[in-house]
């Protein structure tokens, strides 16, 4: 009796363990300590989202001449296909600033998804902006503007966060969203005019993995930053470790005056990501064909092993604009990444600082 009682709960204890460790292999599917970067091919605009273990934000919402918002809401909704446990839920949309490249998706985001909050440097200018702001009380849709007078208040060189900022909280690997840099809170001269020197300058941690997101900064914005965090390093000096990342998500769309040497020297990247359409694409006069994007210039600042620390094997060869509509062929050996060459870009980080990276072309 008392070996047939024993065999009894020998065999409910194995059922027992056996589903708990089933439980445990499905939550660290759904919660294991990595997050991936998506950066979505919309043609000429920006739009990336940051996956987690338990949610997910949008930085930029644009698409390129009314070609590829289905692209985007499709991919958008693939996504939260394999993420059931996230509930078609943006916890946040970012908006680096008001140009329609980085804007004009919003409704068609709000229509398809729950958003619960939304950020952006308070320059209400924009379609997309100013209609989301209207629908943001009647949607439950909490608003956060951030300007560079609450960053630097007090002498302050960590940045700006809270929980609109960073509302995603993980148990065991809980990323950091800080907001480093945005718009001067009164606009006089080339400010006032050039929203992209008004863009909001975004760092996400992940345990060791880093990633800055600069919008459409030009070099004015971009100096002023550096100038600020002491980001202006000689040779041999350490950067700041706020400026100091893995992945930089190349500004303005790898134009000629969205990236300084003085800036990579304070980055110190090892992976550059460029959102830009396809030389190719000439509907419209908003095309990377038409601006010259991405020009050659950028690409030999990128490409110098000095700059960007690890080669992409193999290399590849893109079309680089020596000005508008002016390209030629320039062969990428360091990693750097393009969505007109790579397509909708993967980038996976684990907690340790290592780095995945795939693209659908």
């Amino acid at each position: 009796m008392r070996t047939a009682l024993v065999r009894v709960l020998v065999i409910a204890l194995a059922v027992f363990c056996f589903g708990c460790s089933g439980n445990k292999t499905i939550a660290a599917d759904v919660n294991s300590c990595e997050m991936t970067a998506h950066f979505i091919y919309v043609g000429q605009g920006d739009s990336t989202l940051l996956e987690f273990p338990c949610g997910a934000i949008l930085i930029d919402a644009g698409f390129q001449d009314g070609e590829k918002p289905d692209h985007l809401i499709s991919y958008l909704k693939s996504f939260f296909d394999k993420r059931p446990d996230l509930n078609r839920t943006l916890e946040s949309v970012i908006i680096t600033h008001g140009h329609e490249d980085h804007t004009s998706a919003l409704k068609e985001v709000c229509d398809n998804f729950t958003v619960k909050r939304y950020v952006d440097n308070g320059n209400t200018g924009g379609d997309g902006p100013s209609w989301l702001k209207k629908i943001a009380d009647a949607n439950g849709i909490i608003l956060r503007d951030v300007n560079n007078d609450e960053i630097t208040a007090n002498g302050n060189k960590k940045g700006v966060t809270d929980g609109i900022i960073d509302p995603i909280n993980c148990e065991g690997c809980d990323p950091k969203i800080v907001i480093l840099w945005s718009r001067p809170s009164e606009l006089r001269g080339e400010y006032k005019t050039n929203l992209n020197e008004q863009s909001l300058v975004i760092r996400v941690d992940f345990g060791k993995a880093s990633f800055l997101f600069t919008g459409d900064a030009e070099k004015k914005e971009t100096y002023a930053m550096l100038n600020y965090y002491d980001g202006i390093v000689d040779e041999g000096e350490e950067p700041p470790a706020i400026l100091d990342v893995n992945v930089y998500h190349v500004g303005h769309h790898g134009s000629q005056n969205g990236t300084t040497l003085e800036l990579l020297k304070a980055m110190t990247p090892t992976i550059a990501v460029i959102s830009v359409g396809r030389s190719d694409y000439k509907k419209g006069s908003k095309t990377a064909w038409s601006y010259g994007l991405p020009r050659i210039e950028t690409l030999k600042l990128l490409n110098d092993s000095n700059n960007i620390r690890e080669t992409r094997s193999p290399s590849v060869t893109i079309e680089a604009a020596e000005g508008k509509e002016k390209f030629v062929p320039y062969t990428l050996t360091q990693r750097i990444y393009t969505t007109a060459k790579d397509g909708d870009i993967k980038i996976q980080a684990e907690w340790d600082g290592s780095f995945t990276v795939t693209g659908n072309n």
